[in-house]
């Protein structure tokens, strides 16, 4: 299934527990972590945005509403971001297992992006609370947010195939991602409102994978609706997800023979 078999899934898994342990190894509160970063992050935007600048939606009645927008649209971010920082360097930062083990390289990428699956758990979970707080409590709607996750973790996986294969020969790649992901995030209307962007972006925001993604977050958590409007949008990222992953996939096993002479 996706070009892995059943035994591949199990070493995702391994590798997934690996790779979370790896990144808080020598801390004492260990896997911890990975709960508190993303609740820590999230704590200073409610403070900021929902008590000391008290920042409000058009039409909303309270101060937290902006923060709940924000959340719903950042949350997903957080793990967008984390997935594919941390896809882009796994062959390189493994380059001990690659050179003096066989197995099928391919499923590094996979559980390095899989790995941000916990940040994304918290934030979901960080906003719930923060959305009952409110008064605003999750209705049925927030189930429809599990196909988006589907399908933002496949469009992750494909980038990440790309990402990681193309680190190991320009190394360049990896340092200047984070500001690649920092330029999306301002010019993508995740922490701003459509309205307010310029009417550009507002134009390109229509066939932007990760806004499309984001607001199919924010309309079944936040405003309790099917994300009719954005069907055929989620749709085209499906279609997009689809073309990275598999071309993603197999220009990674025409190059995985060369990492060893490179890393």
């Amino acid at each position: 299934m996706f070009g892995f078999s059943r035994s591949d899934y199990r070493m995702i898994f391994n590798f997934f527990k690996i790779n979370l342990k790896d990144r808080y190894m020598a801390s004492t509160l260990g896997g911890m972590w990975a709960i508190l970063n993303p609740i820590i992050m999230l704590g200073i935007f409610t403070f900021i945005f929902g008590f000391v600048y008290r920042a409000k939606l058009p039409g909303a009645t309270t101060t937290l509403s902006y923060v709940i927008w924000l959340i719903s649209g950042y949350g997903p971010w957080l793990a967008i971001s984390e997935g594919l920082l941390g896809s882009s360097n796994v062959i390189v930062s493994n380059a001990g297992i690659v050179k003096n083990m066989a197995f099928k390289t391919e499923v590094l990428p996979v559980s390095s992006v899989l790995v941000s699956i916990v940040p994304l758990i918290v934030s979901l979970c960080f906003l719930a609370v923060i959305m009952i707080f409110d008064g605003n409590i999750p209705t049925w709607h927030a189930l429809i947010i599990i196909p988006v996750i589907f399908i933002m973790y496949l469009f992750m996986i494909g980038l990440g195939f790309f990402l990681s294969a193309i680190t190991v020969f320009l190394r360049d790649l990896a340092i200047a991602l984070p500001n690649i992901l920092m330029i999306i995030l301002f010019v993508s209307p995740i922490f701003y409102t459509l309205e307010s962007m310029p009417k550009p972006i507002k134009m390109a925001s229509s066939i932007n994978p990760f806004y499309i993604l984001t607001e199919g977050f924010r309309q079944p958590l936040v405003y309790h609706e099917i994300p009719t409007n954005l069907l055929f949008q989620l749709a085209y990222v499906l279609l997009l997800a689809l073309f990275l992953y598999f071309i993603g996939l197999s220009q990674f096993k025409k190059v995985k023979g060369y990492f060893t002479s490179v890393i």
